[in-house]
This record gives structure tokens, C-alpha cells and sequence, in this order.
């Protein structure tokens, strides 16, 4: 197993992510500099070091940080059509699951790369002498909603959905920073680790009451959104009830002029976490904007693959829906109707050097209300006016919602679909909610039939190859089918 050094760029907020050796997936990290800890600047720069490489580019241009994991999850559902495959066709065709395969192995190193070193810090951050607890413990905070939301990346594309696997195997646990392998944890055991990472990290950020310094460090409200999010993904409807609307407190919603502003400036929108993104850090081409958006000369928008609305998802916008009236522009591509979307509209604004979007509080407004629905009873009239608030900023003259039962929780998740179209929960939900996938009005479906059954084997991704070469607690014996 090779011990992998945890280069001083580092602990400068500069991750060098391209080397090979770098990128070695199972975790090896050792801090060069044992002083690094002993100042609470040097905690906060390894955590800075994570941040910057979740939103860097790296080697290929459908590698460009989480948000390219993002994209992959919204190619990988049904309301994105790809009008030319180029990059990402792969994941678009449901094709890229292999273990000695690119996105395999970007997905795997990226996560634990940052776990890793979130490791370091969770451990040694008490080391730090110009710091109290409670400003220790609110950068420990950090570390562990990031290692969370890590695993939580992880095991949603290296298994299946929470319920009904249980005990089927995860991915490795790594809560410290050790140099051996470890087998698969039990997904079970996978989710645990989350929730109780999630736990204390809203207990340490709640008793130090300190604010973030900036809207891409993750704070109290971020970690019960994501909380809120594993809680509806194991069908805890409680918690995701709750978790979602702690989360949001505070927060308004964004308004019809905000919503319609182009998704690509943090400070023009309402949201509770974001990674901004300045002309030195833009990575042009290999950007979310670039394969997303068709206002701003990308692989999109110069027509190497462009990316539309599926017509299935518009036949369920209601008409006055400014998400529908407003943003949308009907076309075809190979003789199939689709829908240019603009919501993501860097162009005139921030161009390439647009900001990314992680968390919005119509996100946790729309698990809370899902939640709600699904508990029924008196929690019912609560989902029904939560989805109300939601349209009274989405259309000019909002409906009532009349849907009850089975009928509002089907209207909730079609509006998780139009909501947050392009920000990447298709292919979870789809997964989460056993659906399977029908891409019968899409141009390059690649798939019998042109669907694929709930819990098929093809939505999962092999473990790595390099993770079983290197990891003697891995053989090939323990690979995903």
C-alpha cells in the first residue's frame, strides 16, 4: 500500500489533483508539516484545500468536481436529452460503470481523496493552541458534514438505494486517518457513519454559534440540509421533516426575478451553499456552464453537445409556470421535441466564471413537504400549504394545490423535477424510489426497450480496479455484479 503524502499546497488551500500518485484511492494521507495543527489557520486550510478541489478541474473535461458528479446524476435520469453525444455520453447511455473506467475512478478518488484529509483535521484540529473549543469544534464541525456528505456521494453510486440493502455491501469506512485498506462497511453501516458524522457536527456547530466566512464552507444549515436529505433517502420522514426545515430557517425563498437571474451568481440568488467562482478559477470548457448552459460559447451552447428539457417532464408544467412560460424554448433534435432551458444563463453575467450552486432552501422546502405527505394525517395540509409557498414565487397567478394522498406526494416529486432540474437529484430520486428509467422521448436512449428496471445492476459503478490491486481487504470476489 503506498503512504501518500499530503503535499504542503495543501495547507495552502491549493490541492494538486492531477498526479497520479495523488490520486491514490485508498487512503494513505500523512500530514509532511507536523506543525500544521498546532494554529487553527492550518486546520481551516485543509478543509479550504477540500473545498477548492471539489470545485477544480481535473485531467479531462467532464471532470471539473462535484458538479460534474452532479451532471452525471442528471444524465443518468430522464429529464435531460442530450441532443450530440460527446463528452459525458457515457453516462448519458448508462455506460460507464466499469471498474478500470474514467468516471469510475474520478467518482472514487475525488471523495476519498477529500475524506482522507477531512480525517486529518477531525483528529488533530484539538491540537491547535491560538483557538478555544468551541472555534475548534466549529471546524471540526465542517470536517465531519464533509466526510458525510463524501459518503453519502459515495455510496449512492456504488450501491444501490438504502432500503431493501441493507446489509448488502457498502464502500470502506475510513473515520481516521490510517494507512491500511479496510473492506466494504455494510451499507447499513455506511448511512450510520453519515447520520452520526451529521449529528455531532449539528451539536458542535449549534454550541459555537460561529459564522462561516464564506458561502462555500458549509455551516449549521447545511448540515441539517444534508442530514434532511440522507433522513429521505432511508425513508425517515421525521427527521427529513425536520432536518429540511431547520435547514431552511432563515432563509426566503428565491423570487421569480431571482429564480429567472441565470443560476450562475451566488450573490444575485438566495442560496445556502454555494462554490463561487472568480475568472482565475474559472476552468472554462471543462465547467458545469460549459456543458449545461446554451447562452455561453461551451460544449453546449456551440452546439458539441447541447443539453434540453425532455418533453415528458413539460407535458406536466402547468401552464402560468414561470419555470415553463418563461425559460423554456421548444425545438427538436433528431426529429424529438425538446425544450432549450435556460435557466442556467451565464451569458452577459459571470460567463465562464459562474458560480455553483450546492444547496437552496426550495430543496429542503420540497423534502420537508414530501416527508409530510408521505406521514399523512394532519402532516398532510402541511405539505399541501408548503407546495403553495412554493408556487406563490413560480407563478404570477399561483394554483391551490388539491391533490391529497398519493396524488400530492406524485405532484411533490414532479416538482422536485422541475425545481431542481439540472442541479443533480435525477438520478438519486430515481434510484431512491425504485423507479427505473423510461427514455422514450429521448434521441439516443441506448437502452432495449428504451428502459431499464428499478435496481438493475447497470446503475451501480464497480469498485475501482485500482482499489482492489491496492486493497488487500478487496478482492475481485467482492465486486459489484
Amino acid at each position: 500500500m503506498k503512504r501518500i503524502t499530503l503535499i504542503a499546497a495543501l495547507l495552502v488551500g491549493t490541492l494538486v489533483a492531477c498526479n497520479d500518485d495523488f490520486l491514490e484511492t485508498s487512503p494513505s494521507a500523512s500530514i509532511s508539516d507536523d506543525k500544521v495543527f498546532q494554529n487553527i489557520e492550518g486546520a481551516k486550510a485543509v478543509i479550504d484545500g477540500v473545498t477548492r478541489d471539489w470545485r477544480e478541474y481535473h485531467s479531462y473535461h467532464d471532470q471539473f468536481g462535484v458538479k460534474s458528479v452532479d451532471l452525471v446524476s442528471d444524465l443518468m435520469g430522464e429529464d435531460i436529452v442530450v441532443g450530440r453525444l460527446h463528452w459525458f455520453q457515457y453516462d448519458y447511455t448508462i455506460d460507464n460503470r466499469e471498474a478500470t473506467y474514467r468516471r469510475t475512478n474520478f467518482v472514487w478518488s475525488l471523495f476519498y481523496r477529500g475524506i482522507r484529509n477531512l480525517n486529518e483535521v477531525i483528529k488533530h484540529v484539538d491540537e491547535a493552541t491560538n483557538a478555544t473549543d468551541l472555534e475548534k469544534g466549529h471546524v471540526k464541525a465542517q470536517a465531519l458534514t464533509m466526510r458525510a456528505y463524501s459518503y453519502f456521494r459515495l455510496i449512492q453510486h456504488f450501491q444501490q438505494t438504502y432500503v431493501g440493502n441493507e446489509n448488502k455491501p457498502g464502500v470502506p469506512l475510513y473515520t481516521e486517518p490510517i494507512n491500511e485498506g479496510k473492506p466494504r462497511a455494510t451499507v447499513q453501516d455506511v448511512y450510520q457513519q453519515i447520520v452520526n458524522d451529521l449529528d455531532d457536527a449539528i451539536s458542535l456547530f449549534t454550541a459555537s454559534n460561529i459564522s462561516r466566512r464564506d458561502i462555500s464552507e458549509v455551516d449549521l444549515s447545511v448540515a441539517h440540509g444534508i442530514r434532511a436529505r440522507v433522513a429521505l433517502v432511508m425513508n425517515d420522514w421525521p427527521a427529513a421533516a425536520q432536518h429540511a426545515a431547520s435547514a431552511r430557517s432563515g432563509y426566503s425563498l428565491n423570487t421569480i426575478a431571482q429564480y429567472e437571474s441565470g443560476f450562475d451568481n451566488a450573490s444575485q440568488m438566495v442560496w445556502m451553499w454555494g462554490l463561487p467562482v472568480n475568472e482565475e478559477q474559472s476552468t472554462i470548457f471543462a465547467s458545469f456552464f460549459s456543458h449545461l448552459d446554451m447562452t455561453i460559447g461551451g460544449y453546449a451552447g456551440l452546439g458539441y453537445s447541447p443539453k434540453y428539457l425532455c418533453q415528458t417532464l413539460y407535458n406536466q408544467m402547468q401552464p402560468g409556470d414561470i419555470r415553463r412560460d418563461d425559460l423554456l424554448q421548444a425545438t427538436t433534435t433528431g426529429g424529438v421535441p425538446v425544450y432549450i432551458n435556460y435557466k442556467f444563463a451565464a451569458a452577459g453575467d459571470k460567463e465562464f466564471a459562474a458560480d455553483y450552486v450546492m444547496m437552496r432552501p426550495e430543496e429542503m422546502l420540497l423534502i420537508e413537504a414530501e416527508a409530510r405527505a408521505r406521514m399523512g394525517g394532519a402532516d398532510e395540509a402541511i405539505a399541501q400549504g408548503l407546495l403553495e409557498e412554493l408556487w406563490k414565487v413560480r407563478f404570477n397567478t399561483p394554483p391551490t394545490v388539491t391533490e391529497t394522498g398519493q396524488a400530492l406526494i406524485d405532484r411533490i416529486l414532479v416538482e422536485r423535477r422541475i425545481e431542481l432540474w439540472g442541479e443533480g437529484f435525477a438520478f438519486y430520486d430515481l434510484m431512491r424510489l425504485k423507479k427505473g428509467l423510461n427514455r422514450t422521448n429521448h434521441r439516443f436512449p441506448a437502452i432495449p426497450g428504451n428502459t431499464i428496471a428499478p435496481e438493475a445492476d447497470v446503475f451501480i459503478y464497480k469498485i475501482p480496479q485500482s482499489e482492489i490491486d491496492n486493497n488487500p481487504f478487496i478482492e475481485e470476489a467482492d465486486q459489484n455484479p
